[in-house]
């Protein structure tokens, strides 16, 4: 049964072991530079006093099997980026994360009295593009060759979703 729970300082090890998994965060810009436990922890102090962040661990009863959450809260205009990493590969593929996307956008619209969610994925990654159209995200816009990783450029697709 799926669950979602504030994201705590003991989901470190949890953290480290998916940012450092290729597989999982293939569509990372990022993803040379490995991440250490001693840069979760200094992320972990600057995500605990960060109020414009929220994120939640998503779990198979008790067993963490990835995380999302709100990025740049904006109160004003009241929007949010989000973002969700499936980091166990027995769970990919199989509706965990349209499942904690819903439960996301829900929590961002009712919750946090949000009007807009977006967020950024890259063109080639089409099962995450399915996944979020899926649950009512629509293409703003692209931003032609963005990012440059695994020895190419890539195109990343603008999506939102409003608040009926």
């Amino acid at each position: 049964m799926i669950q979602f729970k504030n994201h705590k300082r003991k989901d470190i090890p949890y953290r480290i072991k998916w940012l450092n998994n290729s597989k999982a965060d293939v569509f990372a810009s990022d993803k040379d530079n490995k991440t250490t436990r001693a840069k979760q922890i200094k992320w972990f102090d600057d995500y605990e006093k960060n109020r414009n962040k929220k994120f939640f661990t998503i779990c198979d009863e008790s067993k963490p099997i990835g995380f999302m959450g709100f990025l740049k809260m904006d109160k004003i205009n009241k929007k949010a980026e989000i973002f969700i990493m499936i980091g166990d590969g027995n769970y990919r593929g199989r509706g965990w994360g349209k499942e904690s996307l819903k439960y996301l956008i829900d929590y961002g619209f009712e919750k946090l009295k949000l009007k807009k969610v977006y967020l950024g994925v890259y063109e080639s990654n089409k099962s995450a593009i399915f996944c979020y159209e899926s649950v009512g995200l629509k293409v703003e816009g692209v931003f032609k060759k963005d990012a440059f990783f695994s020895g190419k450029y890539h195109s990343l697709v603008m999506m939102a979703i409003f608040k009926n």
